[in-house]
């Protein structure tokens, strides 16, 4: 029988000055990290034990000095992560930015995280578990699937609790489950965050809001495919065989369809911009690429969503890429938790 696919990354045994940039560089993949000083980051470690099951969900458990994390509108451009991380605090606790105002994670809460959203969070040291699941597996259970970001669910409620027990019993068997075992447990979990969330485990989007969740993610997929084309909403309606009426409703909560387009553009622009492979390209024909009409009228709309430019965005990528070959060989366990992130729950 095949063991669960597992990962652990710690700066435990690094030297102390290599840790900072070590886990920088590594949890780059979510966050932008800061220390409250380099002499905490010096003494002490951050370790992430991930657990991944049947290429869909991701079990883990982080344990870290105090910290600030952030992630702003640009790094959920470039990256595209479209998943919700369930967490709860075993020790320690993180004050949330919500708005103008700031809510306390602490022992026994729930915090969901999305990534398709901004995040900006204050930790103390502190032990974490999580459960990463990609929105595509969630949402279509959810009442409000697009209105769970930095919500913080009491320890008080019968259902946190319920939903925390699960989490800690999980995280403490799953390193000694099979593939096979592990995958049993993916559908009850998916169907026990999406029941507390909605707030009853009995309750789960019916028929018709079934239906139109689908014809959404049909929608969106027919918009990706055409990005770099003409998108207008008469071929968007003949591909789905809906009325505008039915295609306007859909994209109300994301600002309409020709703003969730040109959000997309601006996404896919901003990645192939802050690449490898991209930075050889002139700013101009990237924004022919993904349909803009100038590369004037990119900026402004790149400037408007990123508060920087196409050239102040490509230029900040190419100042913060951690080369020296130290950190790439740094003794650090593995980091293959990142490439799941990345690659394995974005399938």
């Amino acid at each position: 029988m095949n063991s669960i696919k597992k990962s652990f990354f710690t700066t435990r045994h690094l030297r102390p000055d290599l840790r900072l940039n070590v886990w920088r560089e590594s949890i780059n993949t979510l966050f932008d990290v800061t220390p409250p000083s380099k002499n905490i980051c010096e003494k002490g470690h951050n370790t992430v034990a991930g657990y991944l099951v049947n290429d869909q969900i991701m079990f883990s458990g982080c344990s870290t000095h105090a910290q600030r994390f952030e992630r702003k509108s640009l790094k959920i451009a470039s990256d595209s992560m479209d998943h919700y991380a369930i967490q709860t605090h075993v020790s320690g606790q993180q004050d949330v930015r919500v708005g103008s105002k700031t809510a306390t994670c602490k022992v026994g809460d729930v915090l969901i995280v999305d990534f398709a959203d901004t995040y900006e969070a204050t930790a103390t040291d502190s032990t974490q578990r999580s459960i990463v699941i990609p929105r595509r597996l969630l949402a279509p259970h959810l009442n409000d699937p697009d209105n769970q970001a930095k919500r913080l669910l009491k320890g008080g409620s019968a259902l946190t609790r319920l939903l925390v027990n699960h989490m800690t019993g999980i995280f403490n068997l799953i390193g000694d489950m099979t593939e096979a075992e592990a995958a049993h447990v993916v559908q009850p979990t998916i169907l026990l965050v999406a029941g507390v969330l909605n707030g009853s485990l009995a309750q789960v989007t019916d028929g018709g809001s079934a239906a139109n969740a689908s014809l959404l993610v049909q929608a969106k997929s027919e918009i990706e495919k055409n990005l770099k084309r003409a998108v207008t909403v008469d071929k968007l309606c003949a591909a789905l065989n809906c009325s505008r009426a039915t295609l306007y409703r859909l994209f109300e909560p994301e600002g309409g369809v020709r703003a969730y387009i040109q959000e997309r553009r601006l996404r896919r622009s901003a990645q192939e911009l802050l690449s490898t492979a991209g930075s050889g390209k002139r700013i101009c024909d990237v924004a022919y690429t993904w349909g803009f009409v100038s590369e004037a009228h990119y900026s402004r709309a790149f400037r408007l969503r990123f508060d920087m430019t196409p050239r102040e965005a490509r230029q900040s990528w190419l100042e913060t890429r951690i080369i020296e070959e130290d950190l790439a060989q740094a003794d650090v366990g593995d980091r293959t938790y990142e490439q799941w992130l990345a690659q394995n729950l974005c399938l």
